[in-house]
């Protein structure tokens, strides 16, 4: 039986995520300023992404990020001007890291997934409004598989979509929360497309 010690529910803090090889142009599409990129490599884990280098960057910040489960390491990066509700910003991407109690292979994703389903059919019960826009499905990021889906529901008032990636590599479960105001959220794929091109598990997984 697998075992993901881990539950998730809905991130407010402030993070988004953004960068590629085409990171620049991404930017430059979107009317974002360009100010240059950074890096981040986990010490702890080794995995990596780059982002705008204007933008702000939190380790550790997953106080409101597991519910029944305890991440090992989480990251993100925020847009000081991107959405705010009620001091809160809205337009986000974290990435959070969980240890498991062995590893997955390709065998083991159908109980996996079974697991998956456990996790959000509670995250669905402990928020009311959720509204499912596309139903878990199988994806692969690199060469990192796992599962998505993607929610709307209200974030202080304002309408908001998230998008949650279950990755498994190795003992390692990578979730990946790209999260905007509704509003903004067709306008922010570029972005979220270009961190999803930029991420990298830790070496060896």
């Amino acid at each position: 039986m697998v075992r993901l010690f881990r539950r998730n529910r809905l991130l407010s803090v402030a993070v988004l995520v953004c960068a590629s090889l085409g990171l620049l142009a991404v930017l430059s599409a979107c009317g974002s300023p360009v100010t240059g990129v950074k890096s981040y490599t986990s010490e702890k884990f080794g995995y990596s992404f780059a982002y705008p280098a204007a933008w702000e960057l939190r380790e550790s910040d997953s106080a409101d990020v597991s519910a029944g489960g305890t991440a090992v390491d989480a990251v993100g990066v925020f847009n000081p001007k991107g959405a705010v509700a009620d001091k809160t910003y809205i337009d986000l991407a974290q990435v959070t890291v969980y240890k498991m109690t062995q590893a997955i292979d390709a065998s083991m994703m159908p109980q996996v997934r079974t697991e998956v389903e456990r996790v959000l059919a509670s995250l669905e019960s402990q928020a009311p409004d959720m509204q499912t826009v596309e139903p878990l499905s199988e994806t692969t990021v690199g060469a990192t598989s796992g599962f998505k889906v993607t929610y709307t529901f209200s974030q202080n008032g304002t309408p908001t979509t998230s998008t949650l990636y279950f990755l498994f590599s190795g003992d390692t479960e990578y979730q990946l929360t790209l999260q905007a105001a509704t509003e903004s959220w067709s306008a922010n794929q570029p972005v979220f497309a270009a961190l999803l091109a930029s991420f990298r598990p830790s070496p060896g997984q």
